[in-house]
């Protein structure tokens, strides 16, 4: 069996009105259906004669409606079609006017486009003048809300005639100015759609403005860095081989300059990473560095004359965060390197434990040479950088002088963060 469907365009985006403006008009349909049934053949029995049971329910059964009706105009956006036309329906069987079926309908026009909207439109308007007409052939005068207005001189309790195609054209209004009300309320939400899509596409203007700033400043430091440290580290690199091949039968001097001639290397392998890094697309993550490469900046720490006693476990490494595994990985090269900076003869404990459950606490420590003050935070710019990069993880650290001040202790504690997919 085909099944009947008419389209429509929704316009609204799901949006809803602010609640004072549902309350206006629950207040004002109420007050109208009261009044349409007051003014109604039952409303009109149920004042002059109680005892006529089916007009007196019915006029009973409209006050309830008008009531507790208007209360489902909060959810009119919901199922606007339903609403109105229901609203369209009870009319013909209860005495509670068109003036429902009549907002419900210019919401509808100002949120639904397409043929459905004639449909409900053609539907209402029928209602509209099936209602009207039947109101105007109401005797007497109070038993019409159409002659209350068109014959108000007359008597209340006496029969007046009135032209019927008044209450046409009175209909024709009404439809008329529900129709237009709704093409108002669209015009204003296209509008209101218009002016956020605009702001929208300024607020992305700008953000593409400020990454190709971003671009054009990270372009400027990776060329600066690469003419003046590039330059220094090759003079460097240059000089050590040299210096090497010149060192003749001393053995200490030709292990020295070939440490430092390898150091050199690394040091351009670093920066020609670190320039890459500068030089990638805005928002691209940099390669990540596995959990399980840890254990080789101990080797080169080892291979660079630093004694290191170290003990290093962590569960389930693959499991680790991009960015927690670089965050690690730079902690423990920065806490050797500053340990190799501020103490090259002292030997480095250093301790690494992790797992997913108890997340990554990273312990460095080494004896101290008394300078005559104690350390303070931000004196070292290794140590800055270290709680920076812990902090930005959510981690800390701390660092002091322990065991009666001969002992210089490092501790960072990370959160474990899992590995997207994982």
């Amino acid at each position: 069996m085909a099944r009947f469907e008419v389209a429509y365009e929704r316009l609204d985006g799901g949006e809803y009105v602010p609640w004072w403006h549902s309350l206006a008009l629950i207040l004002l349909t109420s007050f109208c259906m009261m009044l349409s049934t007051v003014f109604s053949p039952a409303g009109w029995a149920l004042q002059s004669d109680p005892k006529s049971a089916g007009l007196a329910n019915a006029a009973m059964l409209g006050m309830l409606v008008s009531l507790t009706a208007p209360v489902a105009l909060i959810w009119r956006h919901r199922a606007p079609f339903w609403f109105t036309l229901v609203a369209a329906i009870v009319p013909l069987v209860l005495p509670v006017g068109m003036v429902p079926a009549l907002v419900l309908l210019a919401s509808l026009i100002g949120r639904r486009r397409g043929p459905a909207v004639w449909w409900t439109l053609g539907a209402v308007g029928l209602s509209t003048f099936v209602v009207l007409t039947l109101d105007a052939l109401a005797q007497p005068r109070n038993a019409s809300l159409s002659k209350m207005f068109l014959a108000s001189g007359s008597e209340p309790n006496e029969p007046v005639s009135i032209p019927v195609w008044h209450v046409w054209v009175a209909g024709v209004i009404l439809v008329a100015a529900a129709w237009g009300i709704g093409l108002l309320l669209r015009s204003q939400r296209g509008e209101r759609n218009r002016i956020h899509q605009v702001r929208q596409q300024q607020v992305a203007v700008s953000r593409l403005g400020d990454e190709v700033a971003r671009r054009q400043e990270r372009e400027r430091i990776a060329r600066e860095v690469h003419d003046v440290m590039g330059h220094r580290l090759s003079v460097l690199n240059l000089h050590a081989g040299a210096l090497e091949m010149n060192a003749g039968d001393d053995a200490r001097l030709h292990d020295s300059a070939s440490l430092v001639r390898e150091s050199a290397g690394k040091a351009m392998e670093d920066l020609r990473s670190l320039l890459g890094v500068l030089r990638e697309p805005l928002g691209e993550e940099p390669v990540a560095i596995p959990l399980a490469r840890l254990p080789e900046v101990v080797a080169e720490s080892f291979g660079a004359g630093q004694m290191i006693n170290s003990s290093i476990y962590i569960a389930d490494p693959e499991r680790a965060d991009p960015a927690l595994s670089r965050a690690v990985y730079r902690i423990v090269q920065e806490v050797l390197t500053n340990a190799r900076k501020h103490a090259p003869d002292s030997p480095v404990t250093l301790s690494v434990q992790g797992a997913p459950a108890r997340g990554i606490v990273i312990d460095a420590c080494n004896r101290y040479r008394a300078t005559g003050r104690t350390p303070q935070p931000g004196s070292a710019r290794g140590l800055q950088g270290i709680t920076e990069r812990a902090e930005l993880l959510g981690g800390s650290m701390k660092y002091g002088l322990t065991a009666g001040g001969t002992v210089f202790r490092v501790t960072v504690t990370l959160p474990w963060r899992e590995a997207s997919g994982v």
